[in-house]
């Protein structure tokens, strides 16, 4: 199981590392939200959509099963 946040990350050339730097999320809680062993919180999701350049609009794309 992952999710479409994990798509979009590779798509842009972005390692989990580089998005946990990015987002101030640790590098395992990065790993546990893609393979959705992890919830997304509010405030993880809006700094995610940022550096993603995700239209927030459209942020529940991010977090649903693909």
């Amino acid at each position: 199981m992952a999710i479409r946040l994990t798509r979009e990350r590779k798509e842009r050339g972005m390692s989990q590392f580089e998005l946990a730097r990015i987002t101030g999320i640790h590098p395992s809680d990065i790993s546990k939200l893609e393979s959705g062993r992890y919830p997304c919180h509010d405030s993880w999701r809006r700094r995610i959509v940022e550096a993603l350049d995700w239209p927030a609009d459209k942020a529940d794309e991010l977090f649903r099963e693909e």
